[in-house]
């Protein structure tokens, strides 16, 4: 009996009995670590279904509390719209640009707007700053209170209506060439430069004071209208002026002209209306005019000033009266003169008096003149007309002295 050998194993050798227990101890501990995990997965679903619960739980009970609510009112609820409904907004800030691309600004302490009219906001202590002309300051505008349209870029400025009446005029406009206006109401239209209002305004500046019962501001705030009534004193400048009297060695003989411009009291303007334009002013409706002691009277007039222009601040600086162009029943009365027609013109470059039309002057020693055409020469003193001339002056040469007072 032949022996067989004896086989071994290799699985049993020591190192696949090595490698066989470490898969497996790699096996024992996979089985806790997924216990664990399913652990944890079925705690969070039971926390879901948890807050599911309370969240239905809660909605449930507003339900039931909403239901109880409306079944106790007994009725129907209304909302009712609130017409004080409003945004309010502390120290506001509004620009924009005028038509000629200049920057404006618009500011206040407070604004209002009511939802029920979105379109303006009603603003206390506005200012409104400008620039009128390029290279120019700016100007400005305040007041008590005022609204603004923000879509059409519309500002309403007035003054405190609860104040005493001689405080109402709250609303100044002070441009940086001179001019300041003080009125109870202004409505501005920043890109078009304009400003109109229906209020009593003064206004001072190189024109002299003008006041009138309404207004209007155009042509970039240099062209002033005064409407339904108007006053105004025109500036006088002494260094202009001096070119209206005569050139006597002594100042004191110096005559004065027959128009009184040349005068040493103001000349005070009444109109129903007058435009001032620069150097020009334009009186219409019942026109009368008064220096010292001689008034002009007409149914228009135009009073033309000498004037310079600042071309860095786009100003016009005016000085003395040079033509004045008074048509429509002219009268002009002093205490040694009544001079009437329908024309009567003033040119201080030539220091003349022309008045055309049905022409007649009567001087109280009984002179009279009755004439088609009448110049007077301020310096001479001497009157030279065609037509009839009755009195103790009158001479064959058609010539008449009228007499002015202190010239004698």
């Amino acid at each position: 009996m032949t022996d067989m050998p004896l086989q071994t194993n290799p699985a049993a050798s020591p190192g696949a009995m090595g490698r066989s227990r470490a898969h497996g101890d790699a096996l024992g501990l996979w089985e806790p670590k997924r216990t664990l995990t399913l652990a944890a997965a079925r705690k969070h679903t039971e926390r879901i279904i948890f807050i599911r619960r309370m969240l239905i739980g809660a909605s449930a009970a507003l339900v039931a509390l909403l239901a109880y609510y409306f079944a106790t009112q007994g009725g129907e609820m209304v909302i009712k719209d609130d017409p004080d409904t409003s945004v309010h907004m502390i120290k506001p800030r509004y620009s924009g640009r005028t038509s000629d691309s200049l920057p404006f600004y618009l500011t206040s302490e407070t604004a209002t707007r009511d939802l029920e009219n979105r379109t303006e906001v009603a603003l206390a202590e506005p200012v409104l700053e400008f620039i009128r002309a390029e290279g120019a300051e700016s100007s400005s505008v305040q007041a008590d209170l005022g609204t603004y349209d923000d879509i059409n870029k519309i500002l309403d400025l007035r003054a405190d209506m609860s104040l005493p009446q001689t405080e109402r005029q709250n609303v100044v406009l002070e441009t940086d060439d001179g001019y300041r206006c003080v009125t109870a109401h202004a409505r501005i239209y920043p890109r078009e430069k304009r400003i109109v209002g229906d209020a009593p305004i003064r206004c001072t500046g190189n024109f002299g004071v003008v006041g009138g019962q309404a207004y209007e501001i155009t042509d970039n705030y240099r062209t002033f209208v005064f409407k339904d009534g108007m006053d105004g004193i025109i500036n006088r400048d002494d260094e202009a002026a001096t070119g209206l009297r005569a050139a006597p060695e002594d100042e004191a003989d110096a005559p004065r002209p027959i128009f009184g411009f040349d005068g040493d009291g103001p000349i005070a303007v009444k109109a129903d209306t007058a435009t001032y334009n620069g150097g020009t002013t334009d009186l219409l409706g019942s026109v009368v005019v008064e220096q010292d002691d001689s008034t002009i009277y007409s149914n228009e007039m135009k009073i033309l000033r000498d004037k310079a222009t600042n071309a860095a601040a786009g100003s016009i600086q005016l000085g003395a009266v040079r033509d004045i162009i008074a048509t429509g029943d002219f009268r002009y009365v002093s205490d040694e003169n009544d001079v009437r027609g329908d024309t009567g013109v003033y040119e201080r470059d030539t220091s003349t008096l022309t008045v055309t039309g049905d022409v007649r002057v009567v001087q109280p020693d009984g002179n009279t003149v009755s004439t088609n055409r009448l110049v007077y020469d301020t310096v001479t003193e001497t009157v030279r007309f065609s037509g009839q001339c009755q009195g103790r002056d009158c001479g064959p040469d058609g010539r008449t002295r009228i007499v002015i007072p202190g010239s004698e």
